[in-house]
C-alpha cells in the first residue's frame, strides 16, 4: 500500500521529485547538525512547495505524531507521554500544552518537536533583525490577533512566523491579502511577543511619560504616610497602576479585560476601534495574575470581591501626574460574568477632555451657527441622537458651557455624570434608590432652572415630563437612541407624547456619528478602491483628491488620531409643524423634513474635500440613508467643483 511507502519514495512517485534530487537531499541531511526532516529540506531547496508537501503528509498518513518526536528526541519518556495522555482526554487540551502544564517541556522543546512535525523550519526570532518595512504586509492588529509576525520577503514569497503553524485559514487569508506565496516558520511563544513589539513598536511600560496615583480609601488614611503605601505595594497594584498608565498615555477611551478558557485578553478602545495590548511583559504578567487583576479593579471600585454570579458597577478617581501638573481621571467599572470567569469594562473619564463650548466640536459652521441660535431659545426641548458611543454627551456638555454664565441656572440629571463642572448642578441617576430622570425632573421644576439636562429619555413618564418641563418655560437638552433625526419623532411618538404637544415643544434635533480622523504625520494622497467610489459617486468626481494615513508612531500604526464629527440638524420648519400636528405619516414627515435639515451627507462632504477623513470611515460609520443622500449630492457637487477649479 503507498501509506506503508518511506516518505521519499511516495514523493518520486507522485512525480514531485526525482530520484537523483531525492538522493541529493538525503545526503544534505546527513550533514546537518541537527536532524532536519526531509521534507523541510526539499521545501528549503524549492524542489517541494510547502503546499505539497502537507498534501501529500496528509493525504497519505505520513506526518509524524507530536508525541512520537518527542520520544524520538529523548524530549520526554514513554512514561510521561501516557500519563499525559490520560491528563489529555479528561481535560481535552493539545498534548502540546498538556505536557508543558505537566512540567515535562518547555515551550521551545514543544516548539522544536512542532516544526519537526510539521516539517517547517524553527527560528531563533531573538537572534534576527526585525525590518519594519515588513509591517506593510500585515496589519498590526490582525498580526497580534493571530499572533504572526512578518520575518523576510524575496520575490513575491513572504516568509511568516507563526505563534500557531497549523491555522492554515491564516495562510489563505495573508495568501489573499498580500498577493504572495506564504511560507511558514515558527518560534518560541516569548520571542515571536517580543518580535511583535520589535515590528510595530516598542512596549509602551517601557517609557512610561507619567505618574499616577490611586485616590482611594487607602492613600487617603491619615494613618500612613505617602512611603509606607507605596513600599506596601503587591505585584498586582504595580500591574494595575501600569496597565492604566498605559491606556490614559495613548488616550484609551475603554479598557476590556476578558477572561478566555486560557488567558486573559486585554484590549483598548482608541477612537471608538478595539485594539490589542501588545504582547509583552505587561500584558503576560496581567494574564497570569488574571483573576487577582480583576479583584484588585472589583475593590478600586467598591465593589463586592465574593459576588461573581451577577453584574457590578462601581467607580474610583486617580491623580495623574504628567509633566509637572496634576489632574483628576475617573474611572468606570463594569463587571459581568462569562463562561470563563469574570470580564471588566473600564470607562476612562479625563477631565481635560471636557468640551468647554460647541467651538471644539469641528461642527460645520452652518450647523453651529444654527445650533447657538437654538440655544438661545428661552424654552423648548433640543434633542441629540445617535447610537451608543456617537458623542452625544460629549454635545450635550459643549451646549450647556455654551449657555453657561452668571444669570442662568443649570440643571442635570446623568447617568452617570461623565465630567464634572463647578458652575452646574449635577445629579447621578440611581434607580435603586428612586432617583430616575422622571423623579429627578419633578424635583427641578421647583429650583426654577433656565436649562435642564436630562442624559436620555427612555421610557413614557421621563418624555412626559420632559415636555411638561419645555412648555413651562425651560429649554431642555437630552438625547435619544434613534439612526437619524428625524428619526426622532416615531421614538417619541412610540413614547406616547402627545402630537400637539410634539409640535408645539420640540425645537430642533441634532444627529451624529463619530468618524476617525486621518492622522497628520502621516498622512499621504491615494486612490480608494472602485467599490468605495461607486458607493458615494456616480463617477471619479475631478479635482478631488483623497487621502489615508500610512501609520507612525503618533498614531500608533493606525493611520488615525483623533476623531471628528458627521452631523445633521433638524429644525422643524412650518410645514414639518403641520403634519406632525396632523398625525401625518412618518414617511410624509421625514420627506418634508428633508427641506429643513442641514445633512449628514453635506458635512461628510467638507470633510472628505477638506481632506480630514476617508470614505473608509463615512461608510463604516455613517448611516445607509446618509450614504444614499451623499450619493445623490455628490453629482452636483463634483460638478461644482470641477468648474470653481
Amino acid at each position: 500500500m503507498l501509506g506503508e511507502f518511506r516518505l521519499g519514495e511516495l514523493l518520486v512517485q507522485q512525480g514531485l521529485v526525482t530520484a537523483t534530487q531525492l538522493t541529493e537531499a538525503l545526503a544534505r541531511q546527513q550533514l546537518e547538525e541537527e536532524r532536519v526532516p526531509l521534507g523541510q529540506i526539499l521545501v528549503n531547496q524549492k524542489i517541494v512547495t510547502q503546499r505539497q508537501l502537507d498534501s501529500i503528509l496528509d493525504a497519505f498518513g505520513k506526518r509524524e505524531r507530536l508525541g512520537e518526536v518527542l520520544l524520538r528526541n529523548g524530549t520526554i519518556t514513554r512514561q510521561q507521554l501516557e500519563q499525559a495522555l490520560a491528563v489529555q482526554k479528561k481535560g481535552r487540551r493539545p498534548l502540546g500544552q498538556t505536557l508543558i502544564d505537566l512540567g515535562y517541556v518547555d515551550d521551545a522543546g514543544m516548539r522544536h518537536a512542532l516544526a519537526m512535525q510539521l516539517g517547517i523550519p524553527f527560528l531563533a526570532l531573538d537572534r534576527m533583525t526585525v525590518d519594519r518595512s515588513l509591517s506593510r504586509f500585515i496589519n498590526r492588529n490582525y498580526a497580534r490577533r493571530h499572533t504572526v509576525v512578518p520575518v523576510a520577503v524575496a520575490g513575491q514569497m513572504l516568509t511568516i512566523c507563526m505563534d500557531d503553524p497549523t491555522q492554515r485559514g491564516v495562510v489563505e487569508e495573508l495568501t489573499r491579502s498580500t498577493g504572495k506565496v506564504i511560507t511558514v516558520v515558527t518560534a518560541s511563544h516569548e520571542s515571536i511577543g517580543r518580535a511583535l513589539l520589535r515590528l510595530y513598536e516598542e512596549r509602551v511600560e517601557a517609557r512610561p511619560t507619567e505618574t499616577l496615583e490611586l485616590l482611594s480609601e487607602e492613600q487617603n488614611a491619615p494613618s500612613k504616610s505617602k512611603y509606607a503605601i507605596e513600599s506596601a505595594l503587591t505585584q498586582v497594584d504595580v500591574l494595575v497602576r501600569q496597565l492604566m498608565s498605559a491606556a490614559i498615555s495613548r488616550r484609551v477611551s475603554d479598557i476590556h479585560l476578558e477572561m478566555l478558557s486560557d488567558r486573559l485578553q486585554i484590549r483598548f478602545r482608541v477612537d471608538g476601534v478595539l485594539e490589542y495590548l501588545e504582547p509583552g511583559e505587561l500584558h503576560d504578567s496581567c494574564s497570569r495574575s488574571a483573576r487577582e487583576v480583576i479583584s484588585r479593579l472589583k475593590i478600586l471600585g467598591k465593589l463586592d470581591i465574593t459576588e461573581r454570579r451577577r453584574p457590578q458597577d462601581g467607580s474610583f478617581r486617580v491623580k495623574v501626574e504628567r509633566k509637572g501638573k496634576q489632574r483628576a481621571v475617573d474611572f468606570r467599572v463594569s463587571v459581568i460574568p462569562s463562561h470563563y470567569g469574570e470580564s471588566v469594562v473600564l470607562r476612562i473619564l479625563d477631565g481635560q477632555n471636557a468640551p468647554s463650548s460647541l467651538d471644539q466640536l469641528s461642527f460645520p459652521p452652518a450647523v453651529t451657527n444654527k445650533l447657538r441660535e437654538l440655544l438661545n431659545r428661552p424654552s423648548g426641548i433640543l434633542l441629540v441622537t445617535g447610537p451608543t458611543g456617537s458623542g452625544k454627551s460629549t454635545t450635550l456638555y459643549a451646549s450647556l458651557m455654551t449657555v453657561s454664565r452668571p444669570g442662568v441656572r443649570i440643571l442635570t440629571a446623568e447617568d452617570p455624570i461623565e465630567y464634572v463642572f463647578d458652575n452646574i448642578s449635577q445629579a447621578e441617576v440611581n434607580e435603586q434608590i428612586g432617583n430616575t430622570f422622571a423623579a429627578y425632573l419633578r424635583s427641578f421644576l421647583r429650583h426654577d432652572p433656565e436649562v435642564i439636562m436630562v442624559g436620555e429619555i427612555r421610557d413614557q413618564e421621563t418624555a412626559e415630563m420632559a415636555f411638561r418641563a419645555a412648555q413651562t418655560g425651560h429649554l431642555l437638552l437630552s438625547t435619544l437612541h434613534t439612526t437619524t433625526a428625524s428619526g426622532a419623532i416615531a421614538r417619541l411618538l412610540d413614547l406616547k407624547v402627545d402630537p400637539n404637544t410634539l409640535a408645539s415643544s420640540l425645537i430642533g434635533v441634532v444627529g451624529q456619528r463619530l468618524v476617525r480622523q486621518i492622522c497628520e504625520k502621516c498622512k499621504v494622497a491615494c486612490e480608494p478602491a472602485p467599490q468605495l467610489l461607486r458607493e458615494f459617486f456616480d463617477e471619479r468626481p475631478r479635482g478631488v483628491r483623497f487621502y489615508k494615513g500610512e501609520g507612525c508612531t503618533a498614531c500608533n500604526r493606525t493611520g488615525y488620531r483623533g476623531r471628528l464629527t458627521v452631523v445633521e440638524l433638524w429644525q422643524p420648519s412650518e410645514a414639518d409643524i403641520v403634519l406632525i400636528n396632523k398625525s401625518a405619516t412618518i414617511e410624509d414627515i421625514r420627506a418634508s423634513a428633508r427641506k429643513s435639515t442641514l445633512s449628514m451627507a453635506e458635512s461628510a462632504w467638507l470633510l472628505l474635500r477638506d481632506g480630514q477623513t476617508n470614505l473608509e470611515e463615512l461608510v463604516r460609520m455613517m448611516p445607509y440613508d446618509a450614504v444614499v443622500d451623499f450619493r445623490q449630492q455628490a453629482l452636483w457637487k463634483a460638478k461644482r467643483l470641477s468648474v470653481a477649479v
